[in-house]
Formats: structure tokens, sequence, C-alpha cells
């Protein structure tokens, strides 16, 4: 798989989700393709599981902790999992109990180098901000992107200022 599929496969999932602008409600996503989500206390530097299990309904868990555009950027990415299949690949962030496959963030997440963990990133990018919509508010504020409109495309897409710097330079909009 390569990064250009996971990014279209988000972009295609934002805008099949409907609504033409941010944000992107990525509960109602994940609820049209039959996944449901459980808020709970996952332990530390747990953001996000996806669990699924043969015949019944793949469930999403985020820390129940995280902030709003944190849960929402989790959810994006456990999506990407699903989406793109990784949970049914064998690897370092697969783990098997009792008959469920549950795939979460292993410690090569962090570091960049899980494939699978950066494509899951790059689909969530797309799927909380299309790269359609992104251009079309930078270039309606007329002029080079200061802190302020980083922080206000944050806000309009509920996403961090963080994931939307990532974002703004992915596009070399930044």
């Amino acid at each position: 798989m390569s990064l250009a599929f996971a990014r279209a496969q988000g972009e295609r999932l934002a805008i099949q989700s409907g609504g033409g602008r941010p944000p992107v409600d990525v509960r109602a996503v994940a609820k049209s393709l039959g996944m449901r989500i459980i808020e709970a206390e996952l332990g530390p530097s747990v953001s996000g599981l996806l669990v699924t299990s043969p015949g019944k309904q793949v469930s999403i868990c985020v820390q129940k902790d995280d902030s709003t555009t944190r849960k929402r950027f989790t959810i994006a990415h456990e999506i990407a999992h699903h989406v793109l299949g990784h949970q049914f690949e064998a690897g370092s962030h697969v783990h098997v109990d009792r008959g469920n496959f549950i795939s979460q963030r292993g410690p090569r997440a962090s570091q960049g180098i899980d494939l699978k963990e950066i494509e899951a990133n790059q689909f969530a990018a797309a799927l909380l901000m299309p790269s359609a919509w992104v251009r079309a508010l930078v270039e309606a504020t007329e002029g080079h992107l200061v802190d302020q409109h980083v922080t206000e495309l944050s806000q309009k897409f509920e996403v961090s200022e963080q994931a939307m710097t990532i974002r703004l330079t992915t596009l070399r909009l930044l």
C-alpha cells in the first residue's frame, strides 16, 4: 500500500460523508461503517484501540480523558486501520486476545517508522482535513498564513493546531 492511496481513501471517505465543509463528523463516519465508539480508560500512552471479532461489530475505543480534538484524530486513525485492512495483517502492532484482533499504537509508532501507523495518520489527516477544503480556506485568507490563521483553521476543522500545522506543511501551504 502507498501513502498516496491511504490519503486518497481518507479524502474519498470525507467527501462521501457529506456536508462539503468542515468539520467532518468522524463519529457519524464510524457509524456509517458499522463501527461503534467506546470511551474508556485505556491506560497510560494509549489513545485508541480497534477491536474486531468475526461476526461482531467493530469497535473503536478511545481514551476518555483525551481532548476532543485528540479523540477526533484517534477515531479517524482507527477508522483508517479498519478501512485499510491493517488489523488483519500480521505485525507487531496486532495483538490477539481471546479471538479478538486488537490493533493499537505500538512502540514503533512514536518513532515514525511503522508504515501502517504512518498510513493511518495520513488517512486520518485527509479525512479530517480534506485537501480541497483546506486549500479553499487558505486561498480565502488572501495572503501569507500567520499563527492566527492556523488557529482559526484548526478550530474550523476541530483538530489540534499541531495537526493543522502538519497538514498545511504536507500540502505545502505553510
